[in-house]
C-alpha cells in the first residue's frame, strides 16, 4: 500500500504533495520478503529490485524498484554522506521505495537499529566498502532477527513501525494500518492504511495545513534519462 506522504497527498492534494515527489509503498514483513523474491525471479526489462543481493552498494533494510532507463544525479551540497552512498550503488535510476512493517515493535530498539544501520550506510559506504558490508551482513543476518525475536516475546503486537533498520520511527496502532483500504491518488485507486486520516494525525499533526513555505523541502537532484 502508500505511506507517508503519499498518504498525506491523496487527502490533501489528491495526489503528490508539490513540493515532494517521492513514492513510497510499504509491505508486511511477512510478506516482504516474498515480495522481493519475486521481483527477483521475474526480472523486468526496464525495472529492477534493487536490495544488497543484486546490488553490492545497497545497504539499507528495505529494497527500491529502480528504473534502468533513468539515473538519478544528486545535486545537495549538503548531503555529502548520502551523495556519496547513493554514487555507490550499481542502479541509481529513479526509484519507488518498498518498505516492511511489522507489529511487536519495541520503539527504544527499533531507534537503536536505526543508528547501527546509518552507521553502515553513511559512515561506512563509499569509504570502506568491505566494513560496510560485513557490517550490513552482521546487522541483516544476526542482529536484526535477535531484535525480531525479543520484539515478540516483550514488543506490543498492537504496535505497528518500520522494520529494524530503517531510519523513520512513527508509532501506528495497528488498528489504523489494518485490513488497507482503498485510496485515491493522482486519479488511481491504491491500496492505503485502515484509517488514513488518523495515520496523517499521528505524523504530521493538523496534516490540512499547509507548511511554511522554508519547510517545503524540494529534493535538489538531476534526473538523466537513457534510450
Amino acid at each position: 500500500r502508500i505511506d507517508g506522504g503519499n498518504v498525506l497527498g491523496a487527502l490533501r492534494h489528491g495526489g503528490f504533495i508539490p513540493w515532494d515527489d517521492d513514492i513510497d509503498v510499504v509491505v508486511s514483513y511477512s510478506d516482504y520478503n516474498r515480495l522481493c523474491r519475486y521481483l527477483m525471479e521475474h526480472p523486468h526489462p526496464q525495472y529492477v529490485l534493487q536490495n544488497n543481493e543484486t546490488d553490492p552498494g545497497h545497504y539499507k533494510e528495505w529494497a527500491c524498484l529502480r528504473d534502468l532507463k533513468s539515473e538519478h544525479i544528486s545535486s545537495d551540497s549538503q548531503c555529502e554522506r548520502e551523495r556519496r552512498s547513493h554514487v555507490i550503488q550499481k542502479f541509481r535510476g529513479l526509484h519507488i521505495d518498498i518498505f516492511p512493517y511489522e507489529g511487536y515493535m519495541i520503539p527504544w530498539l527499533q531507534h537503536f537499529a536505526a543508528k547501527l544501520s546509518c552507521v553502515v550506510n553513511f559512515d561506512l559506504a563509499g569509504r570502506y566498502s568491505h566494513l560496510a558490508q560485513v557490517g550490513y551482513n552482521v546487522l541483516h543476518y544476526a542482529v536484526f532477527p535477535v531484535f525480531r525475536v525479543i520484539g515478540h516475546l516483550f514488543g506490543n503486537p498492537d504496535l505497528y513501525m518500520h522494520s529494524y533498520g530503517a531510519w523513520f520511527y512513527e508509532r501506528n496502532p495497528k488498528r489504523i494500518m489494518i485490513p488497507h483500504k482503498d485510496i485515491v491518488f493522482e486519479g488511481h485507486t491504491f491500496e492505503g492504511p485502515a484509517d488514513p486520516e488518523e495515520l496523517c494525525r499521528i505524523a504530521y499533526g493538523n496534516y490540512m495545513d499547509l507548511p511554511p513555505h522554508d519547510k517545503r523541502d524540494r529534493h535538489k537532484v538531476d534526473i538523466v534519462f537513457h534510450d
